[in-house]
């Protein structure tokens, strides 16, 4: 079952930029974006960046997109990878400060040095013709930060990739929303045992388990080549709801390409085996995303390897997971595969346990007020864990009594904490900051 809806994200960048090439004004095809899976033979990594295609191949303008000054101009490798990093703050400030990031800048022709001010909208470079293929002659353009009076560092930057700069970007005009293909012949989604590549019937789903989705975007802006139009979604989230539509699982960010990348955290977004295995380069584009890998947050962490499907906490029967796609202008597309869990956990012959209202948290210097509403008597937990999955308290153990409930918990420690509530079959989760 598929879905395909329009949706305005209501979340507005804090500043916008112009495009890095000409014109200046209006969005340009990308031949990869930020997140993307990429593999050129030396191991897979993200994509730290976005890379603006011209169909002009006479050596194009790069601009600067704002003021600031340049703290680094040098190559991580040969003359086709020369860059120049303008830092929102002057040599003077020598503490973690933004900038940009503009790659693939001709060393022979014109272009700004390090030291140099640099004004809004002012030639700062030329692009390298790229002689792998002319039509692929792009602006490597990202967002990052770094320490010191200059960035230097070369062969080996410190830079970190902090911002996908389509959040960022105006103007940004997206057609087209993701699209679903079958993770396996067959099969929409593909589940395999916990971190691992044993993959399971979907009619017989036991143990933790992953969830795995195949997803590219397209922007409607055409490189030219179907290939490299192919890019990751902004926006996975997932949820799983009974046949008869009880919501198991709300739905969760999976994950969400707007902040830092970071490279070793790759097999944590993206499943690369002999069964689901991801592409990233200039002859094919196949990203399949462990959407169950998440803490629930919009970071990428390592820790993220914890999350998974854990169907031995609800009864054996049917149940509809759902995946939801969007790009960085809100359009979405859901898609959605009926499944099967066998546990040897029978469901529930008395009525179910139902959350009349949504389990809320209120928080306070140093306490939280965990809320829940049952409309029965049942056996359950209330717990709180960390964001690695760790338990921290148990709230309560036993019998859960009907009718509205009130726990206190008190942080260790300033962090991320979830409180999950089971009741069979159920779980919900909750997830808040906690702030002394």
């Amino acid at each position: 079952m598929r879905l395909f809806v329009l949706l305005i994200l209501s979340i507005l960048p804090v500043f916008a930029t112009f495009w890095p090439i000409p014109p200046i004004n209006q969005p340009h095809p990308l031949g990869n974006n930020w997140g993307n899976y990429q593999d050129y033979g030396s191991g897979p990594y993200f994509h730290n960046g976005i890379d603006v295609i011209t169909p002009d191949t006479s050596g194009v303008e790069v601009r600067a997109v704002a003021h600031g000054w340049v703290k680094a101009w040098g190559t991580i490798q040969q003359e086709l990878h020369y860059r120049i990093a303008v830092c929102d703050s002057p040599l003077t400030f020598t503490g973690r400060a933004e900038g940009w990031l503009y790659a693939h800048i001709d060393p022979s022709r014109y272009h700004k040095n390090l030291g140099d001010e640099v004004q809004e909208g002012e030639l700062i470079g030329y692009l390298v013709p790229w002689p792998i293929d002319a039509s692929f002659d792009h602006c490597h353009f990202a967002r990052i930060s770094d320490t010191g009076a200059t960035w230097q560092r070369f062969p080996s930057p410190t830079w970190w990739f902090i911002q996908n700069p389509l959040t960022l970007i105006q103007p940004n005009t997206d057609l087209l929303a993701p699209v679903f293909q079958d993770a396996r012949s067959g099969q929409r989604f593909a589940f395999c045992r916990n971190n691992t590549s044993t993959y399971l019937n979907p009619n017989n789903l036991s143990g933790d388990v992953d969830i795995i989705a195949r997803i590219y975007d397209k922007t409607g802006f055409s490189t030219g080549n179907d290939t490299w139009d192919k890019l990751a979604p902004y926006l996975i989230e997932y949820s799983i709801k009974t046949a008869g539509g009880t919501v198991v699982v709300p739905w969760t960010i999976g994950v969400v390409f707007h902040g830092r990348l970071e490279a070793q955290n790759v097999n944590v977004v993206y499943k690369n085996d002999n069964t689901c295995r991801s592409r990233g380069d200039y002859e094919r584009r196949e990203y399949y995303y462990i959407v169950t890998n998440t803490d629930g947050d919009s970071m990428i962490e390592a820790t993220d390897a914890n999350g998974k499907w854990a169907t031995g906490e609800v009864g054996d029967g049917n149940y509809w997971v759902y995946v939801r796609a969007s790009d960085v202008v809100g359009n979405t597309t859901i898609d959605s595969m009926l499944v099967t869990t066998s546990n040897g956990v029978p469901v529930a012959e008395t009525k179910e346990a139902v959350l009349t209202a949504p389990l809320t948290v209120r928080t306070g210097p140093g306490v939280a007020q965990i809320n829940l509403t049952l409309s029965r008597t049942t056996p359950g937990s209330l717990t709180v864990v960390d964001p690695a999955g760790r338990q921290v308290a148990v709230l309560k153990l036993g019998i859960l009594p009907a009718g509205y409930q009130s726990y206190t918990f008190t942080p260790p420690a300033d962090g991320v904490y979830f409180a999950r509530l089971k009741f069979h079959p159920h779980t919900a989760t909750v997830k808040w900051t906690a702030i002394k």
